[in-house]
């Protein structure tokens, strides 16, 4: 496997089975190693399989346990890697610097910072070791990923002098302060680096060019510019996609426009990437024409699209009226390039249905999911729940929430650790107060959610006492009503 000719590797172990000799996980690590620098997911998947058939146990060699890790996130095999975790929670293992790294991605991916914090806690703290800088990467990494930017940066400089200060682990708190809207304090730590002498590279001026551009700062996009060039740094296609999604932003479409034919010029745009920035761009700002012709040059130049260029287009074609279009897109591009539309972007076609009036077609699209896939994501349902109260289609929408959690003998069809928005909830009480069905639907439905330890937060609950209000007050505008009513007016109404 070393020089990556995984063919014969499977041969040996082939032969290895047929003489008796058992895989261990020894054989299954070398394996495992291998994948880093060679195979794809279908290499990953069968060394997997491997693994399973053996019935080895994955805590007994930490370099195992990290290998399937890194696997598993890779194909993001979330219930293996839940497997995984606890799994390492019952084996007493004392994890060595790399493998707290490991499970410390493992944790993050699973969106547990609790557990991140722990096990940075057991090996600072309760053991006493000194992380090095991968380590502490990855912790920074949890904390950006579970926006605790802030947290991190106070991490970091308690750290980086005695790990030392990569650029990997710059780029990371700039991706974070780009995440979260803080363009100011991407700035001061570009400056900071500076200062400090620091030789930058074209990934961290990307990143700091990022966080200007996704607010629309061009002025500063302009000083990073010129101090990439003072450095002796080319920009490649990422520095110029990013300088485009900037104008976009700002509204500067001719401007994006001429970064972008510059790109074609210049033999950069060649991957879908930058056609994506611009044909969103086009369709946000409802440039229509001129993202007909970002999508003639994708066919005309044969760029590779990507789900996220199928989403966009389901957009596009949901705010031009022309639904019939957007499933036919969907349904043809992925044939032709060899993918699978996501979940993402049927998402964004149930979204299309909605805004065009036609929920029948999104909750046949909805179907069509439940049947592929055993969970549905909250964004999913958020998009279909909206489009169900909009409609008035109140049953329809508590159905959805009951499938959703699992209520009512229904199977759960959320991860367990995702929720609808509570705003959708929120949404969906009120409406049930307006019909007056808070009594003999909302209430129950609350209380089946409390039951399911579902989070009900006070949001909710407030949407909740204003329905209560607005059936109230309701009924009292009725009575006041009937109060003004003459005696006959009064028998005709209850006649009727």
């Amino acid at each position: 496997v070393t020089n990556g000719t995984f063919r014969q590797a499977w041969e040996v172990i082939e032969a290895m089975e047929a003489s008796g000799v058992k895989v261990d996980h020894y054989t299954v690590s070398i394996m495992m190693k291998a994948l880093k620098r060679y195979g794809g997911p279908r290499e990953v998947e069968r060394i997997l399989k491997l693994l399973d058939d053996a019935g080895l146990d994955v805590c007994s060699e930490e370099v195992l346990l990290s290998s399937v890790i890194e696997a598993c996130i890779r194909l993001r095999q979330i219930k293996r890697l839940q497997g995984l975790c606890v799994a390492y929670e019952k084996s007493g293992i004392r994890p060595s610097q790399h493998t707290y790294g490991s499970l410390i991605k493992a944790y993050n991916t699973l969106r547990r910072l609790d557990r991140c914090r722990d096990l940075w806690r057991e090996m600072v703290e309760d053991r006493g070791m000194e992380p090095n800088d991968i380590v502490l990467g990855c912790m920074l990494d949890a904390m950006v990923c579970n926006e605790r930017v802030m947290d991190g940066v106070a991490l970091f400089r308690q750290w980086k002098d005695k790990t030392g200060a990569n650029m990997i682990l710059y780029s990371t708190m700039i991706k974070g302060f780009a995440g979260s809207g803080r363009a100011k304090e991407a700035m001061e730590m570009w400056r900071e680096m500076k200062a400090e002498g620091l030789t930058l590279n074209t990934v961290v001026y990307n990143a700091l060019i990022d966080a200007q551009a996704r607010l629309g700062q061009m002025d500063e996009v302009a000083v990073l510019w010129e101090s990439m060039a003072s450095d002796g740094i080319t920009p490649d296609s990422i520095t110029h996609s990013t300088m485009v999604k900037g104008y976009c932003v700002k509204g500067d479409m001719d401007k994006a426009f001429e970064v972008f034919r510059n790109m074609q010029k210049s033999g950069l745009a060649t991957e879908c990437i930058v056609y994506n920035t611009i044909l969103d761009g086009c369709v946000k700002r409802d440039e229509m024409k001129m993202a007909d012709m970002v999508l003639e040059d994708l066919k005309k130049n044969q760029v590779t699209p990507s789900n996220f260029t199928l989403g966009i287009l389901v957009k596009m074609y949901g705010r031009r009226r022309q639904l019939d279009k957007a499933f036919q897109v969907v349904e043809e591009l992925p044939k032709e390039w060899g993918f699978e539309a996501n979940a993402q972007v049927k998402t964004c076609l149930m979204s299309a249905c909605i805004s065009n009036k036609a929920l029948s077609r999104a909750l046949e699209l909805f179907e069509e999911i439940k049947l592929a896939s055993s969970t549905i994501d909250s964004k999913a349902f958020g998009v279909l729940l909206s489009g169900c109260v909009r409609a008035g289609q109140i049953q329809q929408a508590v159905g959805l929430v009951e499938q959703a959690y699992g209520l009512n003998g229904n199977k759960r069809l959320l991860a367990h650790n995702d929720n609808i928005l509570a705003d959708n909830l929120g949404s969906l009480m009120r409406a049930i107060s307006s019909k007056g069905l808070l009594e003999t639907v909302g209430m129950p439905l609350l209380a089946s959610l409390r039951e399911a330890k579902v989070p009900v937060n006070g949001r909710l609950l407030s949407s909740v006492m204003e329905g209560e209000a607005f059936a109230e007050g309701q009924q009292q505008q009725q009575f006041h009503q009937q109060q003004q009513q003459s005696p006959q007016q009064q028998f005709q109404q209850q006649q009727q």
